[in-house]
């Protein structure tokens, strides 16, 4: 059976992605102990830095209890079409997961605050060592993809018997985007693909992954 014509299975980025702005980035900058994390940023985007080591050294430089950062998560707001994608999912038991170089602990806080259960999330792992110290984990790392400390290309092709569509935004998610059939990008991720000839959709907020998903199942149906 060609690929287009398989059942879809949906894989999303999260910072920048179902949310406004890289949230991660964000908490790095406002709780991190010294400025040395630009410094480990610059030397993961020129390619002298394995993403792995650029967040172990990041997030071991942050000084925040649980409470305190679980608390500024609350802030944290999903864009609605997500929501209406996942409801849109269910019925026709379309697989939806998110993949990502953030921390399950935090996605999963945030996705529940926002009223979203259910969804598997493939990201690296975080663990609260009393007081202010974090210490990340990265299960699911494969220095075959040093671009992004959770290899998410891998999680897709778990996938191979479906097509695949993925939506992202950045530097971690170019292998992600390379092994999908669809993809929808924004940002540093669609000036890679450009760079690369590479086709895709353009979104600043996921309903355009909706609409597709509509139109998709409709030119599917026989008109009687």
């Amino acid at each position: 059976m060609p690929r287009s014509r398989l059942r879809p299975s949906l894989f999303f980025d999260f910072d920048n992605t179902l949310t406004e702005g890289d949230v991660l980035d964000q908490l790095i900058e406002e709780y991190s102990c010294s400025e040395a994390w630009r410094d480990w940023e610059q030397a993961w985007l020129d390619g002298r830095l394995p993403a792995r080591d650029c967040l172990r050294l990041q997030i071991e430089n942050l000084r925040v209890s649980r409470d305190q950062l679980f608390a500024r998560l609350l802030r944290v707001r999903i864009d609605p079409a997500f929501a209406e994608i996942v409801e849109w999912a269910k019925p026709r038991q379309v697989p939806v997961s998110i993949v990502s170089d953030s921390f399950r602990q935090l996605i999963v806080h945030i996705l529940d605050s926002n009223g979203i259960s259910g969804v598997p999330v493939f990201a690296n792992e975080l663990r609260f060592k009393g007081g202010d110290r974090l210490h990340p984990l990265f299960p699911h790392y494969d220095p075959g993809f040093a671009r992004s400390a959770n290899a998410k290309a891998r999680h897709i092709g778990a996938c191979s018997d479906r097509k695949i569509i993925f939506a992202g935004d950045g530097r971690s998610d170019l292998d992600a985007a390379l092994a999908a059939d669809v993809v929808f990008a924004k940002s540093t991720l669609a000036r890679d693909l450009d760079a690369r000839g590479v086709a895709y959709y353009p979104f600043e907020t996921l309903e355009p992954v909706l609409v597709y998903l509509e139109t998709m199942e409709a030119a599917a149906v026989p008109v009687p």
